[in-house]
């Protein structure tokens, strides 16, 4: 479980990476997507040792899943370049 925390810190730090410094919005989007991924792995881990902090996650979870969307729709409104 310590190494799921330490994947989803890591890709939650690299999304500012991508997106701010490389100034791109679809890295940003790749970011975000292995970040859902890695959410979803770390409830699903977290839930089987402890429900009630599994619950706690899903707010995080479903968060991180409206900033896909957000930084989707982002990358979709603004090509690579223009």
């Amino acid at each position: 479980m310590a190494a799921s925390l330490g994947t989803d810190l890591v890709l939650n730090a690299a999304w500012n990476h991508l997106f701010f410094r490389r100034r791109s919005p679809w890295a940003g989007v790749v970011g975000t997507v292995l970040l859902d991924v890695a959410n979803v792995e770390f409830l699903r881990r977290t839930s089987a040792v402890d429900r009630a902090a599994g619950r706690a996650l899903l707010p995080y979870t479903a968060w991180c899943l409206f900033a896909t969307a957000l930084n989707l729709s982002l990358a979709r409104r603004n090509p690579p370049g223009r």
